[in-house]
């Protein structure tokens, strides 16, 4: 089935609950006047307000190379930008949410990222994170039901009293870290002590 405006409404109803949530306002296809100098031109899908940063919210049918490089080239506006953040959902053309893992997945997967952290740190740190999506989808199975960005990750385990505000700027990095090296960025280095400290903080949640 093709990706269609409707499949794009249905996501955007099971996901305007969490921004919402979260403190912001969605306006759905924002007009020019909607939108902050450096956008205009562009045209998200939705955009949400009310609190910093604002988000310019793009949702594609799936990852491929066309959609990748449409990203790359949304991403390029928001350098230096800490006020506004591209948040970008891809949709299953089905429309199937992730489903929810049992903390005993999520105990083995720690195991499993412990080890990698040790031998190789970028493999580490992508299963530490995936696990960490793992156990917000645990904790928030209605609000966490889609693939989350790492911000928006952040965002929701914070704003919903699972981990403490100052935990957040060293998610945050972290997370921007997993992205470089999931999208090609292969020098990236992380250091074993991060994903080390991320396990312990995973395994408190999952506890």
């Amino acid at each position: 089935m093709a990706f269609t405006e409707l499949a794009e409404r249905v996501v955007l109803d099971e996901l305007e609950p969490r921004w919402r949530k979260l403190g912001y306002t969605i306006i759905r296809e924002p007009s020019a006047d909607d939108l902050p100098d450096f956008l205009k031109g562009t045209k998200p899908d939705a955009i949400a307000v009310g609190r910093e940063p604002s988000l310019f919210i793009d949702v594609l049918p799936r990852r491929s190379s066309s959609s990748e490089t449409k990203v790359a080239q949304i991403q390029g506006l928001f350098v230096g930008r800490d006020d506004w953040r591209l948040e970008v959902i891809y949709a299953a053309s089905e429309g199937t949410p992730l489903g929810p893992v049992t903390s005993d997945d999520i105990r083995t997967a720690l195991n499993q990222a412990r080890q990698l952290a040790e031998s190789e740190p970028r493999a580490g740190l992508i299963m530490a994170w995936a696990t960490l999506e793992a156990i917000a989808r645990l904790l928030e199975p209605e609000l966490a039901s889609r693939s989350l960005s790492s911000g928006s990750l952040v965002d929701l385990l914070i704003s919903n009293g699972h981990l403490p505000q100052s935990e957040g700027a060293r998610l945050r990095q972290l997370g921007e870290q997993r992205s470089h090296i999931t999208h090609g960025q292969i020098n990236v280095m992380p250091d074993t002590s991060d994903i080390r400290s991320l396990i312990e903080l995973e395994e408190r949640l999952n506890s």
